[in-house]
């Protein structure tokens, strides 16, 4: 019977990477364009909560794409959170990210982002709706040589089971983008769906695994990416001498 469930899942997770693999479409000009891929991302933090309030935290991230072969980016992120009250809070983040030129080298970028979020709980369900405006720009290139500065804004909805007595937390949310730049009108262009499952081994940090299936929006040629990724983040807690 183990035997069996072990095969099932295997055979569902190869099924799975088979209908997200990478796959081209050719444009009207002859090009290709990708359509569909499947990614991985794998992140590592520390996060340092100084009071109840506030909370700071350093992340590094790497991210693979063409059916997980290739590099697509690696970046440092660094965030801060502040909040107020328990039903809302803000946040800021500054993130520095090299991206893969596909050519054998790669090209520095920058994003700030600004958010709002406000949260509720019912019973061992807890919900929290974010808001986010960010830029990103490539650094080294102006506006003379074609690099506009990008502008966006993003929403997201989010949705947590607390398991009693078990430190496993699952999770789903639903995230809608709106990127624009100069000459072009700000529509949401992308939906991100995620499910994840995070574990708190308490002093040892906590992990978590999730699947987003990212579907791009009023384009020609819509690309649907499949993402499943791995993250762990360390807390460290800053006691106030009595």
């Amino acid at each position: 019977m183990i035997r069996l469930k072990k095969g099932r899942i295997l055979f569902f997770w190869s099924l799975l990477l088979w209908g997200i693999g990478a796959q081209t479409a050719t444009a009207q000009d002859g090009t290709n364009v990708v359509t569909s891929d499947f990614e991985s991302w794998i992140s590592a933090g520390i996060r340092l909560k100084v009071h109840k309030k506030w909370t700071f935290e350093l992340s590094e991230q790497i991210r693979f794409n063409r059916n997980s072969t290739q590099v697509d980016q690696y970046f440092t992120n660094l965030a801060i959170g502040y909040e107020p009250f328990k039903f809302v809070e803000f946040g800021g983040a500054f993130r520095f990210s090299q991206y893969n030129e596909g050519d054998g080298s790669y090209s520095p970028h920058y994003r700030i982002n600004a958010d709002v979020t406000f949260k509720h709980q019912i019973k061992r369900f807890s919900f929290d709706y974010r808001l986010r405006y960010q830029f990103r720009n490539e650094l080294g290139v102006t506006s003379i040589e074609g690099d506009y500065l990008k502008h966006g804004f993003r929403l997201r909805a989010k949705a947590k089971y607390n398991i009693k007595k078990i430190p496993l937390e699952p999770s789903f949310a639903v995230e809608m983008f709106s990127e624009y730049e100069k000459y072009t009108l700000p529509v949401v262009d992308k939906l991100r769906f995620t499910a994840a499952l995070a574990y708190d081994f308490k002093k040892y940090g906590k992990v978590k695994l999730f699947y987003n299936l990212e579907q791009e929006l009023f384009t020609a040629y819509p690309k649907t990416v499949g993402i499943i990724g791995l993250g762990y983040v360390y807390t460290i807690k800053i006691k106030k001498k009595k």
